[in-house]
């Protein structure tokens, strides 16, 4: 059975399959697991954490990624 979810990305409502991890989600959406930083209803997700963290149905993920530059 493939579930669906939805979670809400930075204000925006996504479709996701449920049980996804924030490792997941992050290669999913094509970001850098080192340059980023994430929250989860307002908690901060360790980095260490991504791979083990399940997100649920209407979670509020907070993504935030460090560009290089001048």
């Amino acid at each position: 059975m493939n579930l669906r979810m939805n979670l809400y990305i930075n204000g925006k409502e996504f479709d996701v399959q449920s049980g996804i991890t924030v490792k997941e989600l992050m290669t999913r959406l094509k970001l850098d697991v080192k340059s980023s930083a994430v929250a989860v209803n307002k908690t901060i997700v360790s980095k260490s954490s991504y791979g083990e963290f399940v997100l649920n149905e209407n979670d509020k993920v907070d993504l935030v990624t460090i560009a290089p530059g001048g």
